[in-house]
């Protein structure tokens, strides 16, 4: 998605391990040249992070910026801290929206931005090239984004996963509620079980925030069960 935002004003190279990908990619580029560019937009899996930061280190310069999209911020920060070299400028992000939510437009939208080891300039220009996507661009910390997001993408998506299994949704008996949650519901269920098991794995307040929601869904159940029903 952000392929086709930034090549309207940015000249864009594009690489991918999987080359029937860029077949039909015109900014299609080997690693080496795109490893070369002054910023590099690092678009890949939360738990191949790593992998991804240790292909690309020895080929960077001084000065370059490198930027993640991971929908969790601690680790991917941490890998990159420790696996790029420490010539280069880092800054973590994560768009607050996806292929499907931002089919129409992503005018409005929210990215979080944690600035790692950034200058002030460059931050600046991230911000401004920002902006004029229409994005609302929020800077917080690698913990405080994990916080919560755990309360929210990722319990959102476990909600969605029940619901996928159990297939549930799309009843045309319904009342308007329900029917705009599920709607919202399915412009996840689209989402890689990769992304799922990353979502919940690799943040590190995934289990805590899944644990506590899972438990008050419980006492509801109590709740519901010793009420007496009336005669």
């Amino acid at each position: 998605m952000a392929y086709q935002y930034l090549r309207k004003s940015k000249t864009v190279l594009v690489y991918d391990t999987d080359k029937a990908k860029l077949q039909e990619c015109p900014d299609a580029a080997g690693i080496e040249e795109v490893s070369r560019a002054d910023a590099i937009l690092l678009t890949v899996p939360i738990s191949e992070m790593r992998a991804v930061c240790r292909t690309i280190a020895p080929r960077l310069k001084p000065g370059q910026l490198i930027i993640d999209t991971c929908s969790v911020k601690r680790m991917p920060i941490q890998w990159m801290l420790e696996e790029l070299p420490a010539h280069v400028q880092i800054i973590g992000t994560h768009p607050l929206f996806g292929p499907d939510s931002g089919r129409a437009g992503i005018t409005g939208f929210k990215i979080a931005i944690c600035p790692v080891r950034v200058e002030d300039a460059v931050r600046r220009q991230v911000n401004s090239c920002l902006a004029s996507f229409g994005l609302q661009a929020i800077e917080t910390t690698a913990d405080e984004h994990d916080v919560q997001i755990a309360r929210t993408q990722a319990v959102f998506h476990l909600i969605a996963q029940a619901f996928k299994r159990l297939s549930w949704g799309g009843e045309e008996i319904t009342t308007p509620g329900p029917e705009t949650f599920f709607n919202l519901v399915e412009t996840v269920q689209n989402d890689t079980d990769q992304l799922f098991f990353d979502l919940q794995k690799q943040n590190p307040h995934a289990d805590a925030a899944r644990r506590e929601f899972l438990r008050e869904i419980e006492r509801i159940d109590a709740e519901l069960r010793a009420k007496e029903p009336e005669k």
